[in-house]
């Protein structure tokens, strides 16, 4: 399924090849020539017989495999997952294109599973054994996929486009699976995988309650400490469990994915350390880079009255519905909001050294390894000579995994956030070195990283539950906007392929958190001797 972008990228002899790659690559997966997909399975199963930890069965048309067979050195014989082969198909995307093959044959429904995480897990637990085993084919196959994949390079021309590809599909169709905050990025939950558990103890529900009055705290009082209030509402004990994911929406904040997300937002304020009003009576202003949905700008300016906020971002869905929320809070917030429809590189001139504070949560990931330097030297240049402060979050890969990556095209970074490219902590701090001349020191990191693996299960299965009464009815709407009516409706084909690419790229990144093979940091900086800033106290 495919909706027309607002903002198509720009034409260019890439996108041809690109369309002209796509439709040659698709005809030979679809071209049922039987010595191709024979050839095709017996390498497939060859590569499958590899793996020695847990059991994968495929069923086919004719056969069942089980890899591998009975082992009594199995060390998780209790892993079980189960493949069932619908389309011939399958065994030529998995032969040419490996770990890309086998999402789009999951997309396209020439494989059915139950269980995605389960399957990931036993690729990811033998990893070492058939990594080592794609095809000369299966090489080129991805070196030509790579090749035509360049036009989605983060050039101001490109990123709108990149941009517009995932977060202008339809704001309806992510408010069916976002809590009501629309915030589209890692909650912070009172215990990790607490919605695994069954039981949900009096300690869980103090836990809840104190997270309910992080959502209706007043103002924070100007002070470039963290509030006192807030610090024992954060903290929780230890061995809680969160309740079901099943919540009572007629209560006010009962749902624990919208808790989450505010103890996550509070978090990032609190790391600002926002300064106290200006005796010039100026505003303190904040640069935000990427909106998403305005969470985070309405809940700085709420708790802080003397603060101006100009928030950026590429989506003209976001910016529109961005506006609409702010607007709904009232003159007092929506008079010291600003969101712009700008690219960071277009800031205007009169912003140079504006800025007190700047926050950007999970957009660094899309703007490309090729232009980190330019985007920190344009958050140095933003940022006030003095004093001032950035707190940014961003995904991240391991560094042993990431010279092979950046070169890769995988699952997410075709079919999910084009142009999109996670960087290592280690590119992060140094890039940011290097852009600012060493004036922007790093003061603390964290990883919240483990706490995504529940943040998308939740996303998950709302958006499994809402599919037919929210979500496909929102992308029917936006597509006959689109479109002017002139093409009719979207087919259930349509509908089943987006459904499919959706919960591939939950359960993908799931067990990317889980497993530890991706991140999620959260970096503090400052100028060099920011004195005012402070420091953390621990007890």
């Amino acid at each position: 399924m495919s909706l027309p972008n607002v903002a198509p990228h720009p034409s260019s002899l890439a996108a041809l090849a690109d369309r002209a790659w796509s439709a040659c690559a698709e005809t030979t997966f679809n071209a049922g020539w039987t010595p191709l997909t024979r050839l095709s399975e017996m390498a497939a199963v060859s590569v499958l017989r590899k793996i020695q930890v847990g059991y994968l069965t495929v069923q086919t048309k004719s056969q069942l495999y089980q890899f591998p067979e009975e082992n009594p050195l199995n060390t998780r014989p209790n892993l079980t997952g189960h493949l069932n082969v619908k389309n011939d198909a399958f065994w030529v995307r998995l032969c040419l294109m490996s770990d890309l093959g086998f999402s789009e044959a999951f997309m396209y429904g020439d494989v059915e599973c139950n269980d995605l995480m389960t399957v990931f897990e036993i690729f990811m637990e033998n990893q070492q054994y058939i990594s080592q085993s794609s095809s000369k084919l299966s090489s080129l196959f991805s070196l030509l996929q790579k090749t035509t994949a360049y036009r989605f390079a983060n050039s101001i021309g490109n990123s709108r486009a990149n941009i517009s590809a995932h977060y202008d599909i339809s704001n309806d169709m992510f408010a069916g699976f976002l809590s009501d905050d629309m915030t589209y990025s890692c909650a912070i939950f009172p215990e990790l995988d607490g919605d695994l558990k069954s039981s949900y103890s009096s300690e869980d529900q103090d836990a809840q309650r104190r997270a309910k009055l992080l959502v209706e705290l007043p103002p924070s009082p100007p002070s470039s400490e963290p509030n006192e209030d807030i610090l024992p509402l954060l903290e929780v004990p230890t061995a809680i469990s969160d309740p079901p994911t099943t919540f009572d929406a007629t209560i006010p904040n009962s749902d624990p994915l919208y808790l989450a997300q505010i103890r996550k937002l509070q978090h990032i304020i609190d790391k600002l350390h926002v300064p106290g009003p200006k005796q010039s009576g100026e505003p303190v202003c904040i640069l935000e880079i990427g909106s998403g949905w305005g969470a985070l700008a309405i809940r700085l300016a709420e708790q802080y009255p003397h603060v101006e906020i100009d928030t950026l971002t590429l989506s003209s869905a976001q910016q529109e519905l961005a506006e609409e929320r702010i607007a709904a809070q009232g003159s007092d917030i929506s008079g010291r909001i600003r969101v712009h429809l700008m690219d960071y590189r277009n800031m205007p001139k009169e912003w140079a050294g504006r800025f007190s504070r700047f926050v950007s949560v999970e957009m660094i990931e899309a703007v490309g390894i090729e232009f980190m330097e330019t985007y920190w030297s344009m958050v140095d240049w933003a940022m006030e000579d003095r004093n001032s402060v950035g707190v940014v979050q961003v995904i991240t890969i391991p560094e042993s995994r990431f010279e092979k990556y950046k070169n890769d095209i995988d699952f997410i970074r075709k079919w999910v956030f084009p142009g999109g490219v996670l960087p290592t902590l280690t590119y992060l701090i140094s890039t940011l070195n290097t852009a600012s001349k060493g004036q922007l020191v790093v003061d603390s990191v964290s990883n919240i990283g483990p706490h995504y693996a529940r943040t998308l299960r939740e996303w998950r299965r709302r958006f499994e539950a809402k599919f037919e009464a929210v979500v496909w009815p929102a992308l029917q709407k936006e597509y006959i906007s689109r479109t002017n009516g002139e093409s009719g409706d979207l087919s259930r084909a349509d509908a089943e392929v987006f459904r499919r690419k959706w919960i591939y790229y939950y359960c993908y990144c799931e067990i990317g958190f889980t497993t530890r093979t991706l991140g999620d940091h959260i970096i503090t900086f400052a100028r060099e001797g920011a004195q005012e800033y402070g420091c953390e106290t621990f007890s």
